[in-house]
């Protein structure tokens, strides 16, 4: 069965017994939230391992909320012994001590407990350090978050450095708030689990991947109906032909939410709307540019070079309306080689060391194209050179395309 972590905050103490009142009308009392929360999600199924985030000077004493079924009576004795050690002193908590009463605890309920002992105050650097040294060890397939209680920060730092392991480890998230500021009609206090948040999170994800590799494919499921997003994200990717129909009905489909409208505007006009080139050559032109801005410089130089090699095969007439026809992209592209342009001759040399890993190289100095040979080797192994080379066969193909430069 797999296994989630409840990440919950503990603060100063002296916390008052709550009722709380779940969404599903579950209602728990406790002290400490986070207990409540723990003994809610036992009874939904939940396999938990647990860690308390606080200071030296956080109640951690509070933790005794945990084990009010515990009725093994050495058990009890132990947690009763630990437990005068954690609450009986006014000053800061030693290491040794929460140690102990963590251990005992872990014992009497049987799972793992974790605990993060910070300074008071503490510094967002510790925070981290210690939060992604403790998620980096252990896997899980869920991590639960309760912001209720502690210093107002920690819990934002908390949440920065979960979200960062989640792109590494890829676990579910759910944030839960108990709402003590409020009470319901009934004198019981709402939790809140912020399902909105939790969107949000994957939204961000999902734009994430967007921008760094094109890939619109997480970002419609999260916010429309279109089911054909995968096929057209497909197709545009393998440089299959796709109508300019197909981009026109992705760009005008509704979103699912009234938030995510500003935000789609934006995604419309970065992302989606160079994908309309009333040419294939101008699209493929246009996703090498998206590629080489994000240094992912083999598919920049694969597309680039394709685009070229149609947009002179239509300019001459060598390639069809549709420009799948292999036999004829060949044609024009051994047409390119005869017009004998410096910006090709690199350009092809320096798309072919990418494509196969091979060292440009000529050992005829009396070759016409070792210059150009020798300028795609340095290219290929300088990325300052490569992108010298990228930016000057852009220019190149926008001249052709303006007549600047004859075909």
């Amino acid at each position: 069965m797999s296994k989630g972590l409840l990440v919950s905050m503990i603060g100063r103490g002296n916390y008052r017994k709550t009722r709380y009142k779940f969404e599903d009308g579950t209602e728990i009392e406790k002290f400490l939230f986070g207990s409540a929360l723990y003994s809610y999600l036992l009874t939904k199924g939940y396999n938990l391992d647990l860690l308390f985030v606080g200071t030296v000077n956080s109640g951690w004493g509070e933790l005794i909320d945990l084990t009010q079924d515990i009725e093994d009576q050495n058990l009890k004795k132990k947690i009763e012994e630990a437990f005068g050690k954690i609450s009986s002193k006014d000053k800061t908590v030693e290491e040794d001590e929460l140690k102990e009463w963590i251990s005992a605890l872990s014992e009497a309920l049987g799972t793992d407990i974790n605990y993060i002992l910070l300074n008071d105050p503490p510094q967002p650097e510790e925070i981290s350090q210690k939060l992604l040294n403790l998620l980096s060890e252990n896997d899980y397939s869920k991590v639960i978050l309760d912001i209720t209680h502690g210093y107002r920060f920690i819990p934002y730092a908390v949440s920065l450095g979960i979200l960062l392991m989640k792109s590494l480890k890829d676990f579910e998230l759910e944030i839960y708030y108990g709402f003590l500021e409020f009470q319901n009609e009934d004198g019981t206090r709402p939790v809140l689990r912020l399902n909105h948040l939790e969107e949000l999170v994957k939204l961000s994800q999902a734009l994430g991947i967007l921008e760094n590799t094109g890939d619109f494919r997480p970002y419609y499921k999260l916010v429309s109906d279109n089911q054909e997003a995968q096929q057209i994200y497909f197709r545009i990717e393998t440089n299959a032909q796709i109508g300019d129909g197909k981009i026109r009905e992705l760009i005008n489909t509704p979103v699912n939410s009234e938030y995510v409208k500003p935000i789609h505007e934006k995604v419309k006009s970065k992302y989606l709307e160079p994908l309309r080139a009333d040419r294939t050559e101008d699209r493929l032109k246009n996703r090498a540019r998206f590629f080489f801005e994000r240094g992912q410089y083999l598919k920049a130089v694969l597309l680039l070079h394709e685009a070229l090699i149609l947009l002179v095969g239509r300019l001459k007439g060598m390639i069809g309306s549709s420009g799948l026809e292999y036999s004829e992209r060949e044609d024009a592209r051994r047409y390119l080689d005869q017009l004998n342009y410096y910006e090709w001759k690199v350009l092809k040399r320096l798309r072919n060391a990418c494509a196969h890993g091979t060292q440009p190289q000529s050992q005829d100095v009396f070759n016409p194209d070792a210059e150009a040979i020798a300028e795609a080797r340095d290219a290929w192994e300088s990325e300052e050179k490569f992108k010298e080379v990228m930016e000057r066969s852009f220019e190149f193909y926008e001249k052709i395309k303006n007549g600047e430069i004859k075909v």
